[in-house]
């Protein structure tokens, strides 16, 4: 089975789709480009040697009886539109984060897709790494003990033309967000994968450097419903060396990973256990039961988005998982511009719900 892709948006992050996509050639075909700009998309495709219909709408895109699926690349403010569009349309809709500025849009693509039947997932390409499926497999089977602590730390640095030279960025509107949303994202998503659900948390967060509305910089406490207790720290004002690390810490087990900014997960994390003897039973059990991961960790993504098309499982990083995630970055910003402790999840009456930010909330002046 073949799968014809259309990819919508041939900006940046679209190289890293047509690139996984192109090695599964006996999965999916690249058959359609859709883009604002012509002749960038034309020389993306041309950049990959693809024959692909060129559109300058993403509706003409999903008239096309070839396209059965579609990756969502375009600035963040389309995101819902587009998704919710084409899982009515009858397409299968992979989605670049923020897939929704706010919960209220995440459930019109709910919607959609209940109705469609289509497959729905949001691209959170951490969870493909190795170290993800080491420290995933290591929670699912008890040899972490009671979880108590989890970190998220993203220290990345943006200049000033990273955001002046793109109009949609450093905006509510049209990034939906900042650092939490634009960077720490995978890192957060993580963070809640590995300790469940979210149940409450306090923030503090700021524009300190970056000439923007939104936040580039953000601290986090969060509690989990097992009373593990998680910290997010994320900037984008690093001088030095970039990085980014996720910790966790149980009664029997700790673990650390860290790397360059975009790979955090693709190696193995460092394990700390209670004598050296556990340790060498652990890396042995690991080494046995925990696969490969790819390189590029978006082809772990693409993998599992086509897995679930071909065989109609569930995704990995489905609408819950987005939820999960959003639930988070929205309780994060509904505290630094309140001042309160969030209890989560923020309910569908909630202010915060439906905007970002409410009319008449803001950042704290610095």
């Amino acid at each position: 089975m073949t799968t014809g892709i259309g990819i919508i948006g041939a900006g940046g992050i679209a190289e890293a789709h047509l690139y996984a996509y192109s090695r599964v050639p006996e999965r999916a075909q690249v058959v359609a480009l859709a883009d604002v700009d012509h002749e960038r998309a034309s020389r993306l495709a041309s950049k990959f040697g693809i024959e692909a219909e060129i559109v300058s709408d993403y509706r003409g895109l999903l008239a096309r009886s070839n396209v059965n699926a579609v990756s969502v690349c375009t600035p963040p403010f389309l995101h819902a539109e587009i998704s919710a569009a084409a899982l009515r349309a009858g397409r299968h809709v992979l989605c670049e984060k923020p897939v929704a500025a706010t919960l209220a849009e995440l459930d019109e693509i709910e919607r959609a897709q209940s109705e469609s039947g289509r497959i729905f997932s949001g691209v959170f390409q951490w969870r493909f790494g190795r170290g993800a499926k080491q420290l995933r497999w290591l929670i699912d089977h008890g040899k972490f003990g009671r979880l108590h602590l989890g970190l998220a730390e993203t220290l990345w640095f943006r200049d000033h033309a990273y955001y002046d030279d793109v109009a949609w960025r450093g905006t509510w509107r049209d990034e939906c967000g900042g650092v939490t949303v634009s960077q720490a994202i995978h890192a957060i998503d993580c963070l809640v994968w590995f300790l469940g659900e979210a149940v409450s948390v306090f923030a503090e967060a700021g524009t300190f450097r970056a000439r923007i509305e939104v936040d580039d910089t953000a601290a986090a406490i969060i509690r989990f419903a097992n009373g593990a207790i998680g910290q997010i720290t994320s900037t984008v004002n690093t001088r030095g060396k970039e990085s980014t690390r996720i910790e966790l810490y149980g009664s029997n087990l700790s673990a650390v990973g860290g790397g360059e900014p975009y790979d955090t997960t693709k190696d193995l994390f460092t394990l700390g256990a209670v004598t050296p003897e556990e340790g060498e039973t652990l890396a042995a059990e690991i080494e046995a039961h925990v696969g490969k991961a790819p390189n590029m960790l978006h082809r772990g993504s693409i993998g599992d988005f086509l897995d679930a098309i071909e065989q109609g499982t569930p995704p990995l990083a489905g609408i819950e998982s987005c939820r999960a995630a959003l639930q988070v970055t929205a309780g994060i910003y509904k505290s630094a511009m309140t001042g309160e402790v969030v209890t989560l999840p923020v309910e569908s009456d909630d202010p915060w719900y439906s905007a970002l930010p409410p009319e008449g909330f803001n950042l704290p002046t610095i």
